[in-house]
C-alpha cells in the first residue's frame, strides 16, 4: 500500500504544526495545501510551516484542490463551514476537522453530508481537545458506572500563546455588548458545544428534551498590548456553558473557561476552574466517576500542538473506516503514527 495522501485545508498555527508532522511521517505525503489569504498563494507549504520546501505549492482555487488525488483533508476552518466540507466529501476525500464534524445530525445540511459521503465513499470525523478529547473522556469515565445521572465537563484554557487570528476570533479585547451579540464570531464558535452535549447524552442513552447556552463576560483587570489590544475593562476571560437538558435539568454540560492569562482576570473567575489539570470530567451516577487530564510541555503552545496531533493520529483509522459520519466510538482507542527523527 502506498503513502496516505493528505491535503492541508487552511494553513494557520495548528496547520503549520500538522504540516511539519506529516513531513516527518514515512507513511503519509502532503499533496496539496489550500489557503484563505491571497498573500499565501503560490508559496511552498513547507516554507509556510517553517521547514524545508516540500514541493507542494499553496492555492486558493477550490476546483484545483478538489481535483487532486488525495485520501484525506485536514480541515482547519475558524468556524464550522459545511458548505466547504460537503464538496470535499463528495470529491472522494475523507475529512478530519478540528472545528466541525462532531455531531452535525441536527443541522439542516445533514442530509447533504450523508449524500456527499455516499457519493464520494468518504467519511467525516471531528476531533481536537475541546470538544474532542473532553467528550471522549466523558464516555470513558462513564464506562465504570451502572447508572449515569449527569455529566459535567470543565476546561480552563490559557490563550496568550495563541496567534493574533485566534485571539481576535475568540473575542479578546471586545466589549460585553459585542460578545453577547449572536452575530459575533465568539458566540458562533462556542454555540456548537451543544452538539457535543447532545452527542454525550445520546451515546449514554439518556433522555433529553432541550438545550441551554450562556456566556459570562470577564473584564481585564489591566491592559494587554502584545498580539492584540486588550484594554482594562474589555474581555480578558469568558465562561461558556453549554448544556443538554431534560425537563429543564442539565444532563450533560460543557463549561469552557478561557482567559488571556491568570494575571489579567479576577481571582473569582479562576476559582471555578478544574481542581487539577486542564480538563475535568465529573460523571454523577452509580458510582460517581471523575477524570482530570492535563497536557504539558516546556513550550506554551500545547493546545495548538495537541489539537493538530490528534487529527493526524486519526488519519489511518478514518481512511480505513466505512463511509459516513464518524465519532470516537467508531475508531480504535490506540492510534499513534510513527515519525522519522
Amino acid at each position: 500500500m502506498g503513502k496516505i495522501r493528505v491535503i492541508q485545508w487552511f494553513t494557520g498555527e495548528i496547520a503549520r504544526h500538522q504540516i511539519r508532522v506529516i513531513a516527518q511521517c514515512p507513511t503519509m505525503e502532503l499533496v496539496g495545501a489550500f489557503v484563505f489569504h491571497t498573500e499565501k498563494v503560490g508559496i511552498d507549504a513547507g516554507v509556510i510551516a517553517g521547514i524545508d520546501p516540500l514541493g507542494v505549492i499553496t492555492t486558493n482555487d477550490v476546483e484545483e484542490i478538489l481535483a487532486l488525488e488525495a485520501d484525506v483533508v485536514l480541515y482547519n476552518p475558524p468556524l464550522e463551514r459545511y458548505d466547504e466540507i460537503i464538496p470535499i466529501l463528495a470529491s472522494g476525500k475523507n475529512v478530519i476537522s478540528i472545528m466541525s464534524g462532531w455531531n452535525p445530525t441536527g443541522k439542516k445540511c445533514y442530509p447533504q453530508i450523508v449524500e456527499a459521503c455516499e457519493r464520494g465513499q468518504s467519511s467525516l470525523f471531528g476531533t481536537g481537545l475541546n470538544p474532542g478529547l473532553s467528550y471522549e473522556l466523558a464516555l470513558l469515565a462513564s464506562s465504570v458506572c451502572t447508572d449515569v445521572d449527569s455529566v459535567y465537563i470543565k476546561t480552563c484554557e490559557q490563550q496568550s500563546s495563541l496567534s493574533e487570528v485566534f485571539l481576535q476570533h475568540f473575542g479578546f479585547g471586545k466589549s460585553e455588548q459585542e460578545l453577547r451579540s449572536k452575530a459575533d464570531t465568539t458566540y458562533a464558535i462556542f454555540h456548537n458545544l451543544m452538539d457535543i452535549t447532545d452527542l454525550i447524552v445520546d451515546k449514554l442513552s439518556l433522555p433529553r428534551d432541550g438545550r441551554s447556552f450562556d456566556i459570562d463576560f470577564e473584564p481585564a483587570i489591566k491592559d494587554y498590548h502584545e498580539k492584540v489590544l486588550v484594554e482594562k475593562g474589555t474581555m480578558a476571560g469568558l465562561l461558556v456553558k453549554a448544556s443538554t437538558t431534560n425537563a429543564g435539568v442539565p444532563i450533560a454540560t460543557i463549561e469552557v473557561r478561557f482567559l488571556l492569562g491568570d494575571e489579567y482576570v479576577s481571582e473569582t473567575f479562576l476559582e471555578g476552574r478544574p481542581k487539577q489539570g486542564w480538563i475535568e470530567v465529573d460523571v454523577r451516577g452509580t458510582p460517581g466517576s471523575r477524570i482530570c487530564h492535563e497536557v504539558y510541555m516546556e513550550q506554551d503552545i500545547i493546545g495548538t500542538w495537541s489539537t493538530g496531533t490528534r487529527a493526524i493520529n486519526a488519519i489511518p483509522a478514518v481512511v480505513s473506516a466505512p463511509p459516513g459520519l464518524l465519532s470516537a466510538v467508531d475508531l480504535p482507542l490506540a492510534h499513534k503514527i510513527k515519525l522519522e527523527h
